[in-house]
């Protein structure tokens, strides 16, 4: 009934209304109706005896009782009764007795007529002492039997006790008992309820009709007043909320939007991403083809962004050929720079106006909440910075970094270079640097290093270009270029016959990706390169920046079964509770130290220190920063168990150092560990 209209359940509760009405007063009626005609049998009958039967008898044959003359006058009588007031009207038509019992004062039967045995018997009923206290009796039977169950079953009779009391005297001399077909009674009692059913239904009918037409009529009034009051403030609202041109949400709807999901999002701790798109050479077509088409172009952006979108994401026009999208829900950078390269796809889709084909590029600035902004006008305001920088870099997407877009154009242009050099082979390759056991001079592992040969610029060094990508989204494309790089070569070396394990380092950004499990897992398999070969090194400072969220990627990657590392131990502030829960295997002292430990006391304790704590929690122990024998020395003689740096190798391309594998050999030599 909740979701039907006024009206409707006006309409449905006055009929049910109407109805019980109805019912209860044909029940009513039908009652009264029942009783008047059972009055009126019974006033029948007391006529008939009073004015037919009576006069026949004396007191004193009511006190002697009946002789057989008497009884043939007596059975006369009744007849004489029957035919007298029988043709008296309808009122008394019903009399004719099926059966016929007289009684004396003492309740001795003195005459029955269709049981002359049962003269003299005593009856037992109670509606006899009544008659014979005054009273006339009646009552319905489907038998003319005074036993228990007489007036048990359908009403084929109406039994009718009539006192015989003559004047003068105080109580009745006897009674008369007689059985009177109720057929007739029936019938007139069916008549009478029909005739008052159709009327009372027809009135209530008419009445209820009346009515709901009165109503009817002022609802309709009222909702189309409600409906112009409600379409003039749905309009008004929508001007203020929409944009004009496009239909699409402006600035202020688009606010409230983010406001609510930011609010969302802060009590699920999700993340929320708004993406700024500007329509790259839209004033070339304004300029060339007049504002029309350019208006006609922008009604077609909005369906167009649309439709590559959740139901649950918005998008709007902030102004001129500015756009926005609203992501209120998203999983991290990754997510976020997928749905921009959607939107840039179907934007470089031809659009047709007019009969014109136009091809349109967008830049698209990217800021996810809490890391870019914690409300509306600071989100942006920063995606606004990444916007512009996108179109500056020709670089299509780019993801808000403050420490990226405060530098120089010159180091934006590397950005964009980097870009590019993604898109293409060649460009991006590996170096390694080998990690060598201190107990017997075998190499333990590797580290993979990124090298950048830049087409104009030469050899780029990685202090130049990593900075900035780890800026920006652009770190997580590097990143799975690293691990696709080391992977195939990895293969290489297994097939040979040579199973070392590579280490690649993961930034922060990388941490904070609840992608990059799925993408690990995925490379693994496609190289067929067994987990247990492959390193992710991760520094203290990347993980303590938000150990919860950066702990659930590293369980996700050690149950992968590949092996994470601690890198640049010492320089970080970890706690001492997170480390002890991280499912690392392996730890990295800082080369800062380990290059002051023959020189300075208090690098050798700290050096002493990091290596006791990693044996206390089952740690491989690797020192960083190698460059003397004599580091190697002291090493030996703290128990550490790799060592990495200059005095065993610089990084080297994958050539030579396969030539230092076959030289030196490694501690898993005749080893391939199965993926499991």
């Amino acid at each position: 009934m909740r979701a039907t209209s006024l009206l409707t359940r006006f309409a449905v509760l006055s009929l049910l209304l109407t109805i019980a009405v109805g019912v209860v007063l044909s029940s009513t009626l039908t009652t009264v109706i029942e009783d008047r005609a059972r009055q009126q049998a019974e006033d029948a009958a007391l006529m008939a005896v009073r004015l037919g039967l009576q006069p026949q008898f004396s007191r004193a044959d009511l006190a002697a009782g009946f002789d057989a003359a008497r009884l043939a006058d007596v059975e006369q009588a009744v007849d004489d009764a029957s035919a007298q007031f029988g043709e008296r009207g309808t009122a008394l038509a019903a009399f004719d007795p099926v059966e016929l019992k007289v009684f004396g004062a003492d309740r001795t039967i003195l005459y029955h007529s269709e049981h002359p045995e049962l003269v003299g018997e005593i009856s037992t009923s109670g509606e006899l002492r009544s008659a014979l206290a005054g009273y006339v009796v009646s009552g319905f039977a489907h038998s003319a039997d005074d036993g228990a169950d007489s007036e048990d079953g359908a009403h084929q009779l109406l039994e009718v006790y009539v006192p015989l009391q003559y004047d003068g005297v105080a109580a009745p001399d006897g009674a008369i008992e007689l059985y009177l077909p109720y057929a007739p009674v029936a019938a007139a009692v069916r008549d009478d309820v029909r005739t008052m059913t159709v009327t009372l239904g027809v009135s209530l009918a008419v009445f209820y009709l009346v009515v709901f037409r009165l109503i009817a009529s002022a609802s309709t009034r009222m909702r189309r007043q409600a409906e112009a009051l409600g379409a003039s403030a749905d309009r008004d609202r929508h001007r203020s909320t929409h944009d004009a041109l496009t239909g699409l949400p402006n600035w202020v709807l688009l606010r409230d939007r983010l406001t609510q999901a930011l609010a969302a999002a802060a009590r699920s701790e999700s993340e929320v991403a708004l993406l700024l798109i500007d329509l790259d050479r839209f004033k070339e077509i304004n300029d060339s083809l007049g504002h029309s088409y350019g208006d006609k172009l922008l009604g077609q952006v909005g369906p167009r962004l649309r439709s590559v979108l959740r139901d649950m994401d918005t998008v709007g026009r902030l102004g001129g050929d500015e756009f926005a999208v609203l992501l209120p829900s998203v999983d991290g950078v990754t997510e976020a720079e997928a749905v921009a390269e959607r939107l840039r796809q179907a934007l470089h889709q031809p659009f047709d106006v007019d009969g014109v084909i136009l091809d349109v590029e967008a830049s698209i600035g990217i800021v996810l909440s809490p890391w870019h902004g914690a409300d509306s006008e600071e989100l942006r305001r920063n995606a606004d910075i990444a916007m512009y920088a996108a179109k500056e870099l020709k670089a299509g997407a780019v993801v808000f970094q403050p420490e990226v877009h405060a530098t120089t154009p010159v180091r934006l242009s590397v950005l964009g270079d980097l870009r590019r050099a993604l898109d293409n082979d060649g460009e991006l390759f590996l170096h390694y640097q080998p990690k060598v056991a201190l107990d017997g001079e075998r190499i333990e592992g590797m580290e993979a290093l990124l090298r950048w040969q830049h087409p104009t610029q030469g050899l780029i060094p990685p202090g130049e270009f990593i900075p900035v990508a780890e800026g920006t989204g652009i770190i997580l494309r590097l990143t799975e270029r690293v691990l696709d790089l080391a992977l195939a070569q990895q293969r290489c070396w297994v097939d040979a016959g040579t199973a070392v394990p590579v280490a690649v380092n993961l930034s922060t950004r990388c941490l904070l990706d609840a992608g990059l499990p799925d993408r690990v897992q995925r490379l693994l398999a496609e190289h067929g390169v067994p987990a247990a070969l492959l390193r992710l090194e991760v520094t203290e400072s990347a993980v303590m920046g938000d150990a919860a969220r950066c702990m659930d990627v590293l369980q996700r990657l050690h149950d992968l079964g590949v092996h994470l590392s601690i890198d640049d131990f010492g320089t970080g502030y970890s706690s001492m509770a997170y480390l002890r829960r991280l499912p690392v295997d392996e730890l990295k002292i800082d080369r800062s130290f380990v290059l002051g430990m023959t020189t300075t006391s208090q690098d050798l304790v700290l050096v002493r220190t990091a290596i006791d704590l990693g044996h206390n929690l089952g740690l491989t122990v690797v020192a960083e920063g190698v460059e003397g024998g004599e580091h190697v020395v002291a090493l030996r003689a703290l128990g550490c168990d790799v060592a990495q740096g200059y005095h065993y190798g610089r990084p080297m391309a994958a050539g030579p150092m396969s030539e230092v594998l076959s030289r030196m050999g490694t501690i898993h030599q005749g080893q391939v560990p199965s993926d499991r």
